[in-house]
């Protein structure tokens, strides 16, 4: 195993520290030589998140910068990139396994190897590709078909995103054809979350806290709302947010009060936990979200969560952890929220056991498949 080659296809690797971690968890495990092809978006993205491979033969190969109107001509992106990734395997004494980590932009381009070259390649479908692809682009459901019937895996980071593309009516009809063939492995927390847990604390909560950028999506100025109809209610109870930037960072500062309360973005693991240990209840209800690790970073200090039905971490665990609500609902979401505050001590998120969602037990699990394949 320790002389497998892995190509990674990885369109977000500059974008998130998911990849990164995967990577070097794969590295420090011995899994292999990895070539990471990131087709470049932004010139400064190049050396975001940079990995110190021990195995000598790995490296990070940037694409040309991609054009403004790639970002809109999808096809024509994935014919600039297809040249530039033949030279990387040409240069290559062999390459044994490719892992596109999305649906379309990536598993295209692992189509056109595999085409080209005969080389297996698994494929993770995620949340852009259920929620943007199939949505505004059901042109290339064909070309999505062909990738997923020819990749030896079809991978989910979560239960409710395999639901939700099952489900979808571009796809519930072929489903049946690659079931076999798909496997759910989610995100892992750093071994940080797992090393320093904390329990419950006390059957009185009195504090919110939400984490997240204060965009559409991560939905906080519904979360404001319903926490607004229910402050008059429990005067000692406030909301603390922390993260920020994004389309509604402004209304979220207009919004400040003595119980609604604003503590800037923090990085820091250590400050991090400061602040989940000064709150009892941790709520993010997203309008989309793939599996959302917070959520996990949450309960391995003892918060129950408020999350979103039907997205990210809906369905993953069978222990009552926290209370799903229609994040479009401002009714719905406050009423969870009081569940949460007059049931606190139902929630046991002290029981759950955590250790699956270590970067080692998930990197195993795709070396276990990069075995099945190359075998």
């Amino acid at each position: 195993m320790k002389n497998l080659s892995i190509l990674h296809i990885c369109n977000d690797f500059s974008y998130t520290k998911v990849h990164k971690n995967l990577y070097s968890e794969l590295d420090e495990l011995q899994a292999g030589s990895q070539i990471i092809f990131n087709p470049l978006q932004k010139k400064n993205n190049k050396g975001k998140n940079k990995i110190c491979f021990e195995d000598s033969e790995s490296e990070i190969v940037y694409s040309k910068l991609l054009l403004k109107h790639h970002r809109f001509l999808f096809l024509n992106k994935i014919k600039f990139l297809e040249p530039q990734l033949f030279q990387v395997l040409n240069g290559k004494k062999r390459v044994d396994v490719i892992h596109a980590t999305t649906l379309f932009s990536d598993g295209a381009l692992a189509y056109k190897a595999y085409k080209k070259y005969k080389t297996p390649y698994i494929v993770t479908v995620r949340n852009t590709d259920i929620n943007i692809f199939l949505k505004f682009r059901p042109d290339l459901i064909f070309l999505a078909n062909q990738i997923i019937a020819n990749a030896s895996k079809v991978l989910f980071v979560s239960q409710s995103n395999y639901k939700l593309f099952r489900e979808h009516f571009l796809v519930r009809n072929v489903i049946k054809d690659f079931e076999c063939k798909v496997e759910v492995i989610t995100n892992a927390i750093d071994d940080f979350w797992l090393h320093n847990r904390l329990k419950n604390r006390g059957n009185k909560p009195t504090g919110i806290l939400f984490i997240g950028r204060f965009d559409t999506n991560k939905n906080v100025l519904t979360l404001i709302e319903a926490f607004k109809q229910i402050a008059k209610q429990y005067p000692n109870l406030t909301l603390n947010l922390v993260g920020g930037q994004g389309s509604c960072h402004e209304k979220v500062l207009s919004n400040l009060n003595n119980q609604i309360k604003y503590w800037g973005y923090i990085s820091d693991k250590e400050r991090l936990q400061e602040m989940y240990l000064s709150n009892h209840i941790f709520a993010m209800a997203s309008l989309k979200e793939t599996f959302g690790l917070v959520y996990l970073e949450a309960i391995s200090q003892g918060l129950p969560i408020l999350y979103s039905k039907g997205q990210g971490i809906d369905g993953e665990f069978h222990l009552p952890v926290g209370e799903a609500c229609n994040p479009k609902s401002i009714v719905d979401t406050r009423e969870k929220l009081l569940k949460l505050i007059e049931h606190y001590s139902n929630y046991t998120v002290n029981k759950v056991d955590l250790s699956s969602y270590s970067w080692t037990n998930v990197a195993k699990k795709y070396i276990n498949i990069y075995k099945e394949i190359h075998a």
